[in-house]
């Protein structure tokens, strides 16, 4: 095709008017009133939007009301306190409305003080650290109430069971005098620790997660930090803790801890779309069909240790499902899984694992055993150190490889299946050989940054960067490709089919160092259905003095996104910056970062 570009306009088009039916659209948003607050600042605020070129908003009457509610909230966050909204939507032509808001803002506040009374165990100046509020600012209601709440499970955390916080203000003019009451009550200690519900696991068990002990102060933080430490030893399907105030004057309870035990072993099966790392760079991440079957059996000899056995068949979801036989990969593993380390509480896995896959036109089979710990500072923070001896076998020979590797994950994404914000960063360093023994002596650096910036109330703009390096200690036993950085394909540089394209086109066969970003703006079509604009670009070089001069490849394209109970199914359409007429189309299950 001479102008394959103009698919693009043509391809958003087409799944703009698709599929339209009897739906009522939005034409138009106005603000009649907003003399403080511009008309930009007020849409961002709201869920409906204006259509936009190629793009169709559709009406809901019952979100016009949840954004008459926002439009209201924001308003008082900024001290009118006294904002009235009124709505209306109108039929301009057939299947557009127009919707007007009507706005009287009233006076706008500012804070003139904070009064506290009643605090006895936190100065006024602690407390007004925590509500962070400052005299002539405009007040701000909705925020003092949260900040409120953070005042009182700071009292919850020295013990204070009975605290009482009430606000209320007092208007003089344009200025706001906010009154805090506090009755701090009495301080309790903890008695007696109860557990309720054991049937055959030992309350040792129970009692070695808790972070709080008999006489120690009531602490809300450590109360919740412990309920999910037990329920984080995978022996029981619910943990519940509840207090019993068991003499007043003298500030005494009891903690008791109810809960329920798993079942002592399962079978689970499953049949679905996964997504799963590949076996290059911590960036490439496979998208398969496939099946799985675990039989997990846990509780042994009624502790936290599990044994798990699984096994999966999978295959790569790409355009050549269509056109060759799928290729089948065979995994299979037996692991063994502790909360604790020896008296420390860092869960440890030890594994045998057996891997074939494809990659790099070659079939890879992978068997060994990794020993790992792991540290897990919260929820979204993980750091993990393992020690894996494996065979690597390919078409063409073996390898035996022994690897140390750490490992440091923060994942503070929002809503990962289909991120809107946050960040994610993954850094990664083994050491492969040397002293460890093996035939491959070199050191692999590896470091990946997501992040995901919310726009125009449904449209995100997603960014990643990578960059890895090797070290080979062993300069007379040059890396093959497959422990080299490869670029190209639908999991880095997509104007390329595959890695091998790129190497074939570049006359290269990887590389010790890769750098690379991706830019990519995704935004709302019509009720499921999305798009997205993107931009590649990428690097392989063996030097570092190359870092200022090593070539760029570039690709850019759209994308369609489907959103199914599944995840994102997405279509890219990428063109090579260097030669466009040279297109790729990759089709794929969630986004590709």
């Amino acid at each position: 095709m001479k102008y394959p570009q103009l698919w693009i306009p043509s391809i958003i088009f087409f799944l703009c008017i698709i599929n339209a039916g009897e739906s009522e659209y939005i034409s138009g948003i106005e603000f009649t009133g907003n003399s403080s607050i511009n008309k930009s600042e007020l849409r961002s605020v709201i869920s409906l939007q204006s259509s936009q070129l190629f793009v169709r908003k559709e009406f809901s009457a019952k979100k016009l009301n949840k954004d008459k509610i926002l439009l209201e909230t924001y308003y008082k966050s900024k001290g009118f306190l006294e904002v009235k909204i009124t709505q209306e939507y109108v039929s301009e032509s057939e299947n557009y409305i127009k919707i007007n808001f009507y706005i009287n803002e009233g006076k706008q506040y500012k804070l003139k003080k904070i009064e506290l009374y009643g605090n006895k165990f936190f100065s006024d100046a602690e407390i007004l650290k925590v509500l962070n509020e400052r005299n002539s600012q405009y007040y701000n209601p909705v925020e003092i109430r949260k900040r409120l709440i953070s005042l009182k499970r700071k009292y919850l955390n020295i013990g204070k069971l009975d605290i009482g916080i009430m606000d209320e203000i007092n208007i003089l003019e344009n200025y706001v005098t906010a009154r805090i009451n506090i009755s701090e009550g009495s301080t309790y200690y903890i008695k007696n620790i109860n557990v309720i519900g054991l049937e055959t696991v030992k309350e040792k068990y129970v009692m070695r997660e808790l972070l709080f002990a008999n006489g120690e102060l009531y602490n809300i933080d450590k109360i919740d930090g412990s309920k999910n430490r037990i329920f984080e030893s995978r022996l029981f399907s619910s943990v519940e803790m509840f207090h019993n105030i068991i003499d007043n004057d003298s500030g005494l309870l009891d903690i008791n801890i109810k809960v329920r035990e798993y079942k002592s072993s399962s079978v689970e099966g499953n049949f679905g779309f996964k997504e799963e790392p590949g076996t290059g760079t911590v960036f490439e991440r496979s998208t398969k069909l496939g099946t799985n079957v675990k039989w997990i059996i846990g509780n042994i000899q009624h502790t936290p240790s599990n044994i798990e056995i699984s096994a999966s068949l999978a295959s790569k979801i790409n355009l050549s499902i269509f056109t060759d036989i799928p290729e089948i990969e065979r995994d299979y593993a037996v692991s063994y899984t502790n909360p604790w380390t020896i008296s420390y509480r860092l869960p440890l896995r030890i594994k045998y694992f057996h891997e074939e896959s494809f990659s790099l036109d070659e079939r890879e089979i992978v068997d060994g055993f990794k020993y790992s710990i792991e540290y897990n500072k919260d929820r979204k923070t993980r750091y993990e150190i393992s020690s894996i001896i494996k065979i690597l076998e390919s078409d063409n020979d073996k390898d035996p490889l022994r690897e140390l590797n750490f490992k440091y994950r923060s994942n503070k994404i929002h809503r990962p299946l289909n991120p809107e914000g946050g960040h994610y960063l993954l850094l990664s360093s083994s050491l492969y050989g040397t002293f460890l023994g093996g035939e491959r002596h070199y050191f692999k650096l590896q470091g990946e940054y997501r992040k995901y910036i919310k726009a125009f109330n449904r449209n995100v703009f997603a960014f990643r960067m990578f960059a890895g390096y090797i070290y080979n200690f062993d300069k007379s036993n040059p890396l093959k490709n497959i422990y080299l950085f490869n670029i190209g394909g639908q999991t880095s540089l997509r104007g390329w089919k595959s890695p091998e394209a790129y190497n074939e086109a570049y006359k290269i066969n990887g590389a010790l160092i890769n750098d690379m970003i991706n830019l990519e703006y995704r935004f709302h079509i019509w009720k499921k259905i999305g798009g997205e604009f993107f931009i590649d670009c990428g690097r392989l070089y063996d030097e570092i003095n190359l870092f200022t001069t090593a070539q760029i490849s570039w690709d850019y394209g759209v994308g369609t996104v489907y959103h199914s109970t599944l995840g994102p199914i997405r279509i890219d359409l990428a063109f090579p910056y260097e030669e466009p007429s040279k297109f790729q189309v990759h089709v794929s299950l969630l986004y590709m970062f």
